[in-house]
């Protein structure tokens, strides 16, 4: 039998229609005093040490009566096993009969994820501020989280950029606009410290979210211009003077987006396509005449004659992904109108003679900077790896579109602080192999070995600091760090 040649078209979701109710009445329940009703106060394991003082900053951004409960969020967050549900994060926090406040609680930080990041985001700011003269860099890019459901607000079918052997091209759920702080770690390479992200809707899906929410419909280019100006308010408020870098994917690189972050002073580093329509610089002209002076050249560039000639390739190495890595390349200024300015352009060849052609909107930055801040940008790709396998991002099966925004907020902020917790610990602190001779010591550590450590003190705090002093003491203590690097 024949196969069917796929549909370019976009699918449409597909669910059963539910005509019963709701078993869980909420109103109902709570319109009625439970005086048996348990309060959740604290966590079963507390947060402890830094951690527990940066979660209480962002805490403070919440109103009073529910910001106690972001701490016991967030402790259930690091204890929880399995399937990373809101519920099982209540259930390994411990809490009781109060667990539909929790859910207010995350409708809370999805509604003010902008106040509620911001200590976390003022705390990065500050161990890398590079001081006048430098700069920072950060990347924006977009991952898509699957779900089921038509009750799930907000979601709809996405392209999937990363489908795998059996995966659709499509996937149901929400796509999320993220940007991180790109940071390079003198041993273990550059790491993305998520910061802010922003819910990308599409225009058919938003008259839906519009009757109950006030939705508007932004393009994913508005929501990156969004989470820029955001950050570049914070930095003025902060009163920092360094330059900010931005790495964008090739489909960020358009007029409108770029032109307006050029005028805030950023500078964009991203990939053109391969038919983009470039032009040589303008002649200079001593003559005074009428009309402004001339912006394009006369000539037009073409990327892929360029790409295609033999001649006139050069040689650099440059770190790429944690390695050194030697390749050909072809630079040149040009002017586009994409920008209204000139720009650096850069054809890279690969070595099995594929080639593609990167860009900078700053013409005085050598090749060697403009490749490796390129090449930075893939930390972005792992952390919504590992935001995903590690905390969850997808499995939290909330259906409020605003629960959904503070879920995701929460994983990427966790993401964020367990890396700036363990940014200046040793490595031998970090990953313990001593109980795994066949694994490599000096290998990198994870991000779920950094996990693991914290979750490991929060453990040993609760359980043995409180061991009376007697004669077993010692092989209690013993006892207890074996139970706890078990389930650690």
């Amino acid at each position: 039998m024949a196969k069917r040649k796929p549909s370019s078209k976009r699918p449409q979701p597909r669910h059963r229609k539910n005509h019963q109710k709701s078993q869980f009445d909420r109103r109902t329940r709570l319109g009625v005093a439970n005086p048996k009703r348990r309060r959740t106060l604290q966590a079963r394991v507390p947060l402890i040490g830094s951690v527990a003082g940066l979660v209480g900053s962002m805490a403070g951004r919440l109103d009073c009566r529910m910001a106690f409960r972001l701490s016991i969020i967030v402790a259930g967050m690091f204890l929880a096993d399995g399937r990373k549900t809101a519920a099982a994060w209540f259930a390994a926090a411990g809490v009781q009969d109060d667990w539909d406040r929790f859910y207010d609680c995350l409708i809370s930080i999805g509604r003010q994820s902008q106040s509620v990041g911001e200590p976390l985001v003022r705390k990065i700011l500050e161990k890398f501020d590079p001081g006048p003269g430098g700069h920072l860099t950060i990347g924006i890019d977009d991952s898509p989280t699957s779900r089921y459901g038509r009750h799930v607000e907000g979601a709809g079918v996405h392209h999937n950029p990363t489908p795998g052997p059996v995966g659709s091209a499509w996937v149901y759920g929400h796509n999320w606009v993220c940007m991180a702080l790109l940071c390079v770690h003198p041993l273990w390479g550059v790491i993305a410290m998520p910061l802010w992200s922003k819910l990308y809707v599409r225009e058919a899906d938003v008259p839906q979210l519009n009757e109950k929410h006030n939705w508007e419909f932004h393009t994913k280019h508005a929501l990156a211009l969004q989470l820029v100006t955001s950050l570049l308010s914070l930095m003025r408020r902060m009163r920092m003077t360094c330059v900010l870098w931005l790495v964008m994917d090739g489909a960020y690189a358009a007029g409108p987006l770029l032109r307006s972050l050029s005028g805030m002073g950023v500078v964009v580093f991203s990939r053109l396509r391969k038919d983009a329509v470039l032009f040589d610089l303008p002649p200079k002209s001593d003559k005074e005449g009428r009309g402004r002076p001339r912006i394009y050249g006369f000539n037009r560039i073409n990327l892929r004659e360029l790409a295609e000639d033999g001649q006139g390739w050069e040689t650099i190495n440059y770190r790429c992904r944690g390695a050194e890595v030697v390749r050909q390349y072809k630079c040149r200024l040009s002017t586009t109108k994409l920008t209204g300015d000139v720009i650096r352009v850069v054809i890279v060849r690969f070595a099995d003679g594929g080639w593609a052609p990167y860009f900078c909107t700053n013409p005085e930055i050598g090749v060697r900077e403009i490749l490796e801040t390129i090449s930075a940008r893939w930390a972005i790709e792992e952390h919504f790896h590992d935001t995903k396998e590690i905390w969850g991002a997808e499995q939290q099966q909330v259906r409020n579109v605003w629960s959904n925004i503070g879920c995701w907020h929460l994983n990427g902020w966790l993401y964020s602080l367990v890396e700036l917790i363990s940014w200046d610990k040793p490595q031998a602190e970090l990953s313990d192999r001593l109980d795994r001779p066949w694994d490599n010591p000096s290998r990198r550590p994870s991000h779920a070995d950094r996990r693991r450590t914290i979750r490991r003190e929060m453990l040993e705090k609760q359980f043995t600091a409180s061991l009376p002093m007697t004669a077993d003491t010692n092989k209690i203590r013993q006892l207890f760090a074996d139970l706890i690097s078990l389930s650690a």
